[in-house]
């Protein structure tokens, strides 16, 4: 359009000097004056409204730029979020699995006790293996057998860091010892 508009100028120009030249000179000079003088403010008005458009337009990119980084931003926290969650959801269910794996075991030795309960009508003493491998099934402590015979040590499993135990059992009462030890259970099944 501004290559049409110059060539529309120089146009003008030669038929100026044409003009000039002639008879009629001054009436077709001041007709081609007043022709140039609207082409210019037609070149000036079309620049401006030209530059406008620009401007608006570079203020919709920018604004757009802006909305896509922010999109962009929200998306990648919630991705890592949703991540963050499956994994613990992840560790949850195995968890979950595991202790259901234990109950069911557990489950199963008494049944089998139970079983041969009924099946033996004398009284049955459980061996002293026997009930370690329950007691470890329900308490999920590891005694240290090892130590002094005034010291209670072993390691609990039941939570989800493993935790000592070292109680000296003449610094503490039986007591004390005793609902120590129960509030390590869980109460969960």
């Amino acid at each position: 359009m501004l290559q049409e508009e110059m060539e529309e100028y120089v146009e003008l120009s030669r038929e100026l000097v044409k003009v000039l030249v002639s008879d009629g000179a001054v009436a077709d000079l001041k007709k081609s004056l007043d022709w140039q003088e609207a082409m210019i403010n037609s070149l000036v008005d079309t620049q401006m409204q030209t530059l406008d458009l620009i401007r608006d337009l570079l203020s919709v990119e920018e604004k757009v730029a802006h909305t896509v980084l922010a999109t962009e931003e929200t998306k990648q926290k919630v991705s890592s979020r949703l991540h963050k969650i499956e994994r613990e959801l992840q560790d949850v269910c195995e968890k979950n699995a595991s202790e259901i794996e234990d109950l069911k075991l557990l489950e199963d030795e008494i049944e089998e006790v139970e079983r041969e309960a009924q099946e033996d009508t004398t009284v049955v003493i459980p061996s002293a293996l026997y009930m370690a491998k329950l007691f470890h099934s329900v308490t999920k402590i590891d005694w240290d057998y090892s130590c002094d015979s005034t010291l209670i040590k072993g390691i609990h499993y039941g939570g989800e860091i493993a935790q000592p135990i070292c109680i000296d059992s003449t610094q503490r009462s039986k007591i004390f010892i005793c609902d120590y030890l129960w509030s390590l259970l869980s109460t969960e099944w």
